[in-house]
């Protein structure tokens, strides 16, 4: 189980957000969330560390930021997605830049050569991770509405992410969450369709759909914030150190994530 705790403030039309991110109790992963939501459009960045005892063995410090537009139909359209730093024991890079519905790789550092490639035929009307979120928020906050099917592509793997409701719902507890109560919840089914490691053992459950929940409150000022959320990862475990990194298999386990926002 993972939790991440946040503090939203806003200023200008801005809502800044810091995390705290927690594995089975443990406060692993800190993380700083900046967005903006017009009705034209949206762009925003976010930053992931580690944190406590966990930051004496893994290095990670990676900055994404995106940019889009919402079309006259509610939909969203990137424009730009770069996301880049220290992960799983590397420098990594990787720019996506959008042009008719479609994004292109523009770069990619260093080379995904183990994984398997994605069809071009595959890539129009995908969006990025960051894109995704903007878009649940952008309807739900429009129509009252989170019900669709979105293609996801990060730049090495694609998945399907189909979500449903929302229903009102008690924000769960149990960790350091700072609201409680009822809130409005969207449920969803991802899973991996491509870009899988070749040969991996893990194959399956990548490829399995595993369901997950984001919990939404309208905070004064901010407007619909999500304050948990909650999903089945399936683990491919990695141990990346400062000097080393290893793959190895998790023997098919499921990690439960739950992410809690906390508001000053």
């Amino acid at each position: 189980m993972a939790g991440l705790g946040c503090s939203p403030a806003r200023a200008e039309g801005q809502v800044n957000a810091a995390y705290a991110v927690y594995l089975k109790g443990f406060h692993v992963l800190n993380a700083q969330a900046s967005y903006q939501l017009q009705p034209w459009g949206y762009g925003g960045s976010t930053q992931i560390k580690p944190a406590g005892l966990i930051s004496w063995f893994l290095t990670m410090d990676v900055t994404s930021r995106v940019e889009g537009k919402f079309t006259p139909d509610g939909n969203v359209q990137p424009v730009l997605f770069d996301s880049g730093g220290i992960s799983r024991g590397k420098h990594r890079h990787v720019r996506l830049e959008f042009s008719n519905d479609t994004p292109k790789v523009t770069d990619l550092q260093p080379p995904e050569t183990d994984r398997e490639p994605i069809p071009d035929s595959s890539l129009p009307h995908t969006v990025d991770t960051l894109s995704g979120m903007a878009h649940l928020l952008h309807a739900l906050a429009t129509t009252g509405k989170c019900d669709g099917t979105q293609i996801v592509f990060d730049g090495i793997r694609l998945s399907e992410m189909v979500v449903h409701g929302p229903t009102m719902a008690d924000i769960p507890q149990g960790q350091d969450e700072a609201y409680a109560g009822q809130a409005l919840r969207c449920d969803f089914i991802g899973r991996q369709l491509a870009g899988f490691v070749k040969d991996s053992p893990n194959r399956a459950k990548l490829a399995s759909p595993q369901p997950g929940s984001v919990w939404f409150r309208k905070i004064d000022g901010l407007g619909l914030v999500p304050v948990r959320i909650e999903f089945n990862q399936p683990q491919t475990r990695a141990c990346h150190g400062r000097h080393a990194t290893r793959r190895s298999s998790l023997n098919g386990a499921l990690e439960r994530l739950a992410i809690i926002g906390n508001s000053k």
